[in-house]
């Protein structure tokens, strides 16, 4: 089999139901193998496109009978600006569900302050990121640390809602911003449209400063 080899896997990998046998896989790799019960090898140099996002990594496994395909070392997920590092990805092709893991998850996304108004980037490391293709939504969980404008926030998991543009942070919640103020809380919403932020059961500490 020659090098960069391109499989066009269409229905082959995407047999869902009659709503999913439009979409399209396309992979390319260096080598392809196929093994007995549906079961199929990418090495090297392994390229994923499907639906809007390219992935990128140096392995992958498709099975096809659980409708499941694993990409490991050096994973990279790009979706228009938006992007995922990870050592592993995983992903239900019938559900359009994703689980990034391995390591620390690198994760940058962004989000439209106001209609028409700039973008603005949220970075987030995580020990695993979970995506729902068809919502847009995304759950980071584990020791996460997101960045965004003036803010860096601590939390054990952060769920943001694209439709809603709202960052919910809950779990020994830690956010500091460029000013030097800072607050934990167990539970923080944060709109990133317009940038309101609500907390709940707050507790902080900051310096009152005296008239000249």
């Amino acid at each position: 089999m020659p090098r960069k080899v391109i499989c066009l896997i269409l229905l082959l990998l995407l047999i869902a139901g009659s709503a999913a046998a439009d979409r399209r896989v396309f992979v390319t790799a260096e080598t392809t193998r196929y093994l007995e019960d549906g079961v199929i090898l990418f090495e090297g140099g392994v390229e994923i496109r499907y639906e809007e996002m390219i992935i990128n990594a140096l392995e992958g496994e498709y099975l096809e009978e659980e409708e499941e395909l694993t990409l490991e070392i050096d994973v990279v997920a790009v979706q228009d600006k938006n992007q995922v590092k990870s050592q592993k990805m995983w992903m239900d092709l019938a559900e359009e569900y994703i689980i990034f893991s391995g390591g620390r998850v690198e994760t940058l996304f962004y989000f439209e302050q106001e209609e028409g108004g700039e973008e603005m980037p949220v970075e987030m490391w995580s020990d695993t990121l979970e995506m729902w293709e068809q919502t847009g939504d995304i759950l980071a969980k584990g020791d996460v640390e997101a960045f965004y404008d003036d803010m860096e926030m601590e939390a054990d998991e952060v769920l943001i809602e694209e439709e809603k543009d709202l960052l919910t942070a809950t779990g020994n919640v830690y956010v500091l911003r460029d000013d030097g103020s800072w607050f934990r809380a167990e539970k923080v919403e944060y709109n990133l449209e317009d940038g309101t932020l609500v907390a709940y059961k707050m507790e902080s500490e900051f310096e009152l400063r005296g008239s000249p």
